[in-house]
């Protein structure tokens, strides 16, 4: 078989982005991270992205047209390369193949070159022709759907909604960028956001989208420190909570700090607010988002043995570590790692969590419990285990998001003693 013409000198973009692509999913130590902490490069997350997207679907269309077994090697390049002919429109279909191939031919073996492209010619001749590559693949498939969550799912919400939801988590979170009270500022807002519409569960917050994102959106958050990213499902969790100034408060699973911004703010840069976090890498990405904070003491500390005095809290926030099963548009690798004893050992942790909790606040504190997960097992049920273990605990309301095109899925629950 005839390889395709190309000019290499044309496709150094596309070598290169397939050669760092290649080598991140290589990486043993990022394969379980998100693609936005694997690389610097909005390119390369954004096919990382893709590829976890999309896992379900570009492996069936592999193995549906492969006559053998597919080296491991070969797939990760058809996984790029299928990436960009499916689902991406950044490159002619020619040059997506003729890198594929030229990158196999090169760096692995003939043969395998010829396989590759083989394949992507032939799907690149059904793309121009419009043929739909997927017309017979399974609903499970064309969903992107692993079979033990969607089967979860199925049994949890029923067909309709189980369908609804893994077709909104196949497309990307939209960026959500919302104005804070504190630090003060009188700086105007950029030009380019856009109002949004507040959720019903936290009406007066001030929030905006954008049709353009800058280039180097961490100088921008740097050099703009009245706005924060922030979906609209996680001020759920503070707007249940209902600070008061003055109050004595405790984030116990604090990091990144996208709630504890919003308590802080709700309490005026007043009373207490002591963050922790068991990740020392994560104490310091908590620090950078709260330094503008007076109110604020953060330190290293197990949730499930918190180092903080008894009866010493007004109220306590909870996001609990979780199976993430809400945010999967942003963490799509979380569909395929998840598995019933993860949840298990999960839920173990979150009790563990919430019973630690419980002997830190005062006579009618407050306790809001937290996640961004859609299973039973780690929200409703794992709030009325507690309640029944705890008589003289009430729940005052609960409430479960599911993704919807304008924010991800979460659970919250106040509780108070």
């Amino acid at each position: 078989m005839k390889f395709v013409k190309t000019s290499h000198q044309k496709n150094n973009i596309l070598e290169t982005t397939l050669a760092n692509v290649f080598n991140l999913l290589n990486d043993s130590n990022k394969q379980s991270s998100k693609p936005s902490d694997m690389t610097s490069s909005r390119i390369e997350q954004n096919i990382l992205f893709t590829i976890k997207r999309h896992q379900a679907s570009i492996n069936w269309l592999i193995d549906k047209i492969a006559t053998g077994k597919v080296r491991p090697r070969t797939r990760k390049v058809l996984w790029w390369a299928l990436a960009e002919l499916l689902f991406l429109d950044g490159a002619a279909l020619h040059a997506v193949v003729d890198t594929a191939t030229h990158f196999v031919k090169t760096h692995h073996a003939l043969q395998e070159a010829s396989f590759v492209n083989a394949i992507l010619r032939r799907i690149s001749d059904a793309i121009v022709t419009g043929t739909d590559v997927f017309a017979k693949a399974p609903e499970i498939i064309r969903l992107e759907m692993p079979s033990n969550l969607w089967d979860r799912w199925l049994s949890s919400m029923g067909a309709k909604q189980a369908r609804e939801i893994a077709q909104t988590i196949l497309s990307p979170s939209p960026i959500v960028f919302r104005y804070c009270s504190w630090p003060p500022s009188d700086k105007p807002l950029p030009k380019f956001l856009e109002p949004m519409e507040a959720p019903d569960w936290m009406p007066d917050a001030q929030l905006f989208t954008s049709s353009h994102t800058p280039d180097d959106l961490g100088k921008f958050m740097v050099e703009n420190p009245q706005i924060y990213i922030q979906d609209p499902a996680t001020l759920l969790a503070p707007a249940m909570l209902a600070p008061i100034p003055g109050e004595t408060i405790a984030d116990l699973c604090a990091a990144p700090g996208g709630k504890s911004r919003i308590i802080a703010e709700s309490l005026h840069d007043t009373g207490i607010l002591l963050c922790q976090d068991k990740s020392e890498d994560k104490i310091q990405r908590l620090k950078s988002n709260l330094v503008h904070f007076n109110c604020v003491r953060i330190q290293t500390g197990d949730a499930t043995r918190p180092d903080i005095p008894p009866k010493s809290l007004d109220a306590v926030i909870l996001d609990v570590p979780c199976t993430n099963t809400g945010v999967l548009r942003r963490k799509p690798d979380a569909k395929w790692s998840f598995d019933n004893a993860k949840l298990n050992e999960l839920v173990d942790i979150q009790r563990n969590i919430l019973e630690a909790a419980l002997p830190l606040l005062k006579p009618k504190g407050r306790i809001v419990y937290s996640t961004c997960s859609l299973e039973p097992e780690e929200n409703s049920l794992q709030i009325q285990a507690f309640l029944s273990r705890h008589p003289d605990v009430s729940l005052v309301k609960e409430r479960q998001l599911f993704p919807e095109p304008t924010h991800d899925g979460a659970y919250s629950a106040l509780m108070t003693i």
